[in-house]
């Protein structure tokens, strides 16, 4: 374990410590109490120690009963981790990014205080100069760098097990070798976009973030306040300036669409700016459907590309390389049968065939395969058919999948974003010994669809009633209605159905709008049209419109306007 946790105390989300400085060999570092303050770099050997983790192991755990075998099995899943050499290339990456990014803001020289007194907004608006010079006359040492990876290959988990074992999350600094500096640092802080929504409500998230690290109030000084975007994310950049953010690193950036971010260079523009004129690191990390927001810029790709060694972009693991036979031989020594069963080549090739060397795949293949021999009796004893089985029905859906990536059609990886590898839980064997073992108890999750199905009648109404505010036809809205419900399957976020009947109505009113401009241009005869003229401020279809040219999604708009309420209240409304 790494001499990070002598010290400090594990804080609101994260671990803080008092500063403690540390002599530096690079003198661009040296008198820099940011860079002082950061752990010293781990060599390869600690890093693997303190990255490392497996499940509880015994051999007496091979001979408990049946249901205790089975939650054991379940256990390899959030303990199991081993790193890769690439790793370690990402840690350094990582290190080095951090380190950088504070040599252009050091608090005790003047270029530090002088960017505050001119002003952060300020500073963003008018970027910087030929020479990479800001308002202030600083010029930024920070970098950006993208990972792209193919989903489950765990590029997110590499990140977090990385900051949260090597790094504190926050440093408090008091004194600086007898001067004063009372002054907080921020090292680390990951945001996950939210899926279909804004770069507004992605500043909301940060706010959110931040008050978790620091135990502030951000959020509820800025988060629900009006504003456009551009208001909202200069307030997000004074605030990541004002917290002397470390490294930023946002999450699942596929998922801020180019229908609802202003457009991808919006985007790719905010973090640019975010990285050259306030000398914050970024890391991007997204699967391959993230691919588009760089694409079609040279610059942008440019940027994503680190000066150390790391990829940037990851598949899976080639069947002959040393990481799949490091990965498989540790991941199936975590056995929990009466009978341990040797890897053997047959085995290792079908585990790589039908998990295509994509770790995530690959633990659940081994978790189920030791569920269903485990709960069959007889030697329990793991085999080629046996997974064979399993991965027909567990991993049914990405075997088409993985069959178009076999065959060379690499377009198949963006098929994974959309679905979720987890459809046959291990509750469903559990189930199958439910004669021999009680079962107390439900999932969470199972509990809250019961629940949320009673209800579904009052929530039709609720959806119904916004619906028909629309204007649009009784038989439309209810099919709409029904169909956003249905694809929830009762556990969908309320205020996020609002939006999406919202958005489909308005699809259908476009299309609807379009078909009649064709059919005007064919001699027709008269009919009497509705009153459409000047739409009421209150009228949804103003409110989207409105919304729209101001960067907002109709979830914001209507949500602003006071027509979504938090799915809380409608809960209090029911009861």
């Amino acid at each position: 374990m790494s001499q990070l946790y002598e010290g400090g105390f594990s804080g609101f989300n994260g671990l803080h410590v008092t500063a403690a400085y540390k002599e530096q060999v690079n003198p661009r570092n040296r008198g820099n109490p940011f860079i002082e303050a950061l752990p010293e770099r781990e060599g390869i050997e600690s890093f693997i120690d303190s990255l490392t983790s497996e499940p509880p192991r015994s051999p007496e755990f091979n001979q408990l009963p049946v249901e205790d075998r089975l939650e054991l099995v379940q256990q390899i899943r959030p303990d199991f981790w081993v790193p890769f050499p690439s790793h370690y290339d990402k840690y350094r990456n990582l290190y080095s990014m951090i380190k950088l990014g504070y040599q252009s803001r050091n608090p005790l020289q003047a270029m530090y205080n002088r960017q505050f007194a001119i002003g952060i907004d300020n500073i963003f608006k008018a970027g910087v100069d030929k020479d990479g010079r800001n308002l202030a006359g600083n010029i930024h040492t920070s970098q950006s760098l993208v990972e792209i990876a193919i989903n489950g290959f765990g590029k997110s988990q590499i990140y977090e097990r990385i900051l949260n074992r090597l790094f504190p999350k926050v440093i408090h600094h008091s004194q600086y070798y007898g001067r004063t500096l009372p002054t907080t640092q921020l090292v680390w802080l990951k945001v996950e976009c939210p899926y279909n929504k804004s770069v507004g409500t992605f500043v909301k998230s940060f706010y959110a973030e931040v008050d978790r690290a620091l135990g502030t109030a951000i959020y509820d000084k800025w988060g629900e306040k009006p504003g456009t975007i551009d208001k909202q994310v200069m307030r997000m950049i004074q605030v990541a300036a004002q917290v002397n953010l470390g490294v930023l690193i946002i999450d699942e950036i596929q998922k801020i669409q180019k229908a609802y971010s202003g457009g991808e260079e919006n985007l790719i523009d905010f973090i640019t700016q975010l990285v050259n004129t306030l000398g914050i690191p970024t890391i991007l990390i997204g699967s391959y459907k993230a691919l588009y927001l760089f694409k079609d810029s040279l610059a942008n790709t440019r940027r994503g590309i680190p000066n150390g060694f790391a990829e940037n972009i990851s598949g899976h693991m080639l069947a002959d390389s040393w990481e799949w036979e490091h990965f498989i031989e540790n991941l199936w020594d975590q056995q929990y049968t009466r009978s341990y069963t040797d890897l053997s080549s047959k085995l290792k090739e079908a585990m790589y065939h039908y998990s295509m060397g994509i770790p995530d795949f690959a633990v659940k293949l081994f978790m189920h395969v030791q569920s269903k021999a485990i709960v069959h009796g007889g030697p329990e004893k793991i085999t080629v058919r046996q997974i064979s089985e399993v991965a027909a029905t567990s991993l049914g859906l990405v075997q088409p999948i993985f069959l178009k990536i076999r065959s060379g059609d690499y377009s198949a990886y963006k098929e994974l974003d959309e679905v979720k590898p987890d459809w046959a839980p291990l509750n469903g064997y559990i189930k199958d010994v439910s004669h021999r073992i009680s079962i107390h108890g439900s999932v969470a999750e199972d509990h809250a669809r019961v629940l949320q199905k009673k209800m579904k009648d009052e929530i039709l109404k609720q959806l119904t009633d916004f619906a028909m505010q629309f204007g649009r036809p009784s038989t439309l809205v209810e099919a709409i209605v029904n169909q956003v419900y249905d694809a929830s399957e009762g556990m969908g976020d309320t205020s996020l159905m609002y939006a999406q009947i919202a958005k489909l109505l308005l699809e259908k009113n476009e299309l609807q709008t379009k078909n009649e401009n064709v059919t005007n241009r064919l001699p027709k005869k008269s009919k009497t049209h509705l009153n459409t003229s000047v739409k009421s401020t209150d009228d949804i279809r103003y409110i989207v419109a409105e919304g729209h040219k101001k960067g907002q999604t109709s979830e914001e708009a209507l949500e602003q306007k006071g027509y979504i309420r938090e799915v809380d209240e409608l809960f209090n409304f029911i009861s």
